[in-house]
Order: structure tokens, then sequence, then C-alpha cells
């Protein structure tokens, strides 16, 4: 990586911002955009929401004292509370199984579980090996009760890799640390054993082994803080960062695009090919244009949002106070209040196949069968 200086990354995302060009909402908007406007969306807590998925059953958040939310036809409800340990330990973040079927979800004090929207199983799988650290974040890979690949990473720096075997146990490996101990806020593979990771030390690695091994590919000329990572491939990887910055990797160099004239962070960012989702302080939400322009969508709302997700009926972001800003997206109308009208709305976007589940289904999505999970030791595959 070229050496930068940080004289060099302020002109960099100052000219960054000049070409690419920081949209406003309406003065590009795309056709998804154009369906519908954000809406504040009734939310079931008023404890912060820290990450969000979409999944097989519509929109997933999770957030402080173990909630895990999920959005229906009627409006969001709690689908968990206190967490899959029952002591209310603060929820980080979320991933979706591939096909949307399960979502596993992290936490304080080494929390792990797993919900399975289809069957409405909750499973702890908390504190593998006696590791009691927070979890920052997750990355799940596979077919959920089949052949999960999932990834945790802690305030450590430390990265676990767990593996679904033939027995339905997790193995697990011994932990490494990618970025050489500093924290981990986010983690995302764009492939079973092809991710990224970026830490709070300006270090953003990429692995092509599972997790094995782990090359620094920069940014060694950020001078803020890193929030979130999306991995599309290894020539296609953005990190949200702070002072209203994204940055973009295209397999050879990085490059800052401020995409907030305020200089506000952005502090959640998902990707699903072409398209992209960001959001973070102010209540401000941003749509992916092209590789280095995003619209800001000012929204009603002045929280500090960290979490976003693009879906099949909805794009979602949630932060502070609980608060939840939606879109209604594919065929699904709203109301006044921004709940969806249409039942049989079943779109596959963002890869989320629902064929298993009722999308949007008014039946709640409460615990109907709790498990205790098992993890074993393991060598690395």
């Amino acid at each position: 990586m070229s050496d930068y200086s940080r004289r060099d990354v302020i002109r960099l995302a100052a000219a960054s911002a000049t070409t690419a060009g920081v949209l406003t909402v309406g003065s590009a908007a795309s056709d998804r955009q154009a369906e519908s406007e954000w809406v504040v969306a009734e939310s079931p807590t008023e404890e912060p929401l820290n990450d969000a998925v979409d999944t097989a059953a519509g929109p997933f958040a999770v957030g402080a004292s173990g909630n895990v939310v999920a959005r229906r036809e009627s409006g969001w409800q709690k689908v968990v509370e206190y967490g899959p340990q029952a002591r209310s330990r603060r929820l980080t973040g979320i991933d979706v199984t591939d096909g949307g079927r399960a979502v596993w979800f992290v936490g304080g004090s080494g929390v792990i579980g797993e919900y399975d929207v289809e069957t409405q199983t909750l499973t702890n799988y908390s504190a593998p090996g006696g590791k009691t650290s927070t979890w920052e974040d997750c990355a799940v890979q596979g077919t959920a009760g089949k052949d999960e690949r999932l990834y945790f990473v802690n305030g450590s720096g430390e990265l676990l890799v767990g593996a679904r075997r033939d027995s339905g146990a997790l193995e697990y490996a011994d932990v490494v640390k990618p970025g050489g101990g500093s924290t981990i806020p986010g983690i995302d593979f764009n492939a079973r054993e092809a991710g990224h990771v970026c830490s709070t030390s300006q270090f953003v690695a990429e692995t092509g082994d599972g997790g094995e091994t782990w090359d620094r590919i920069g940014i060694d000329f950020a001078g803020g803080a890193f929030f979130d990572v999306a991995s599309q491939g290894g020539s296609d990887v953005n990190v949200a960062g702070g002072s209203g910055i994204i940055y973009r990797y295209d397999g050879f160099r990085w490059t800052p695009h401020v995409v907030d004239d305020g200089r506000q962070a952005i502090r959640a960012i998902d990707r699903d090919g072409d398209e992209g989702l960001a959001a973070g302080d102010g209540g401000k939400v941003y749509e992916r244009q092209s590789a280095g322009q995003w619209t800001r969508h000012e929204t009603s709302v002045d929280a500090k949002l960290e979490g976003a997700a693009r879906g099949a009926t909805y794009d979602v972001a949630v932060g502070d106070g609980g608060t939840i800003l939606e879109r209604t997206v594919g065929d699904s109308s709203t109301d006044g209040d921004g709940n969806s009208t249409d039942s049989d709305s079943n779109s596959t976007a963002s890869g989320v196949a629902n064929d298993s589940t009722n999308a949007l289904s008014d039946e709640p999505l409460s615990v109907a069968t709790y498990l205790e999970g098992d993890w074993v030791v393991s060598f690395r595959d």
C-alpha cells in the first residue's frame, strides 16, 4: 500500500466529494428510492438498536438488554427479550444464513444466539471455550442447521471461527487476531471462506482461507475511526468511517468519498451487488448510486443510526432510543403509518429466499423452543 499522510487524506477526501458528488434526495433518485419515503416506524423498545439484517420473514434488528425485534405485517414486535441467556446482555451484531432462514447474533459477555425464523427456535451458543469478551460483530455463510460457517469478532481483536458438523454441534479452532489486538467492529464475508474485517486502528484485512490467515490491505492514510465493512469481493470493499467518509477499495487502492457534507460519522453499511445502503449520525441514510456516489436522505429524526439493511420488503435503519426507520420496497404498499397492506408480497430481493416462511406474516414470532447448543474443539478445516 502507498504511504499517505494525513494531509493527503484531507486532500483526497475533498477531491472525492467534488468528483463523486454528494447527492440529495430527488437529485438522482433510483426506481427503488422513488417507491416510498423513509418513515419512522413504531418501535417495540426505547433502548438502542445496534444492527439489522433482512431474513425470509422480513427485517430483524438487535440491541440493548438482549432485544431481538422483527418486522411483521402489523408492525415491529419483540421476538427475543433478555437475550439467549435471559441475562439482558447487550446485542451488538447480527447476520443471516443463506436463504434467510436463521439469524445469528452476538453481544456482551460472550453472548451468541441463533434464532430459526421457520421453527421459532432460539439456541444459546454463548461463551464457546469459556470466552466471555464482548463479541462486536458476526458473519455467517451456509444453510441453517446444515453447513454454516460462522465468524465472530470481539473487542480484543480476536476472531473465532465455527463450523457446523453432521452431529449438529459447532466445532471451533483457536482464535486468531487479524488486526493485532485492536477492537474489530465490523466483519463481512462475500463467500464461504472469503471476507474482510475492519478495526478501530484504521486497519482493514482480507482472508481467502476461512480466516486462518489475513493480509492487511489498508487503510494507511485514514485518520478517523472505522465502524463497519461491506465485502463484495477482493476488488469491491467499502468501509464506513468517521467524518462522513465511505472508503472504497478496488483491489489496488483505497479512495475516500465524503458522502456527508456535515462530516458526521457513517456507522453502518450494507451492500448487495451494485446496490448499497449506509446510515450514521444525525438520522441520515445513504443510498449507493455508483462506485463513488451516494445519495443522502434526510429523515425526520436526529438519532445516531447504528445498523442498516436492504431488504425484500423493507429497507431499514436502526439506532439510539429504539429508532427504526423503514422504507417500503418491492411490490408492498403501505398505509399512512408506513405499515404494509399487501400480505401477498413475497419479493426475494437481496438474495433472501422466503419459500419456507410467509414474509411479513402477522403471526407473532415469539420463541416456541429453546435449546442449548453444543461447541466442540476442532482443528481448522
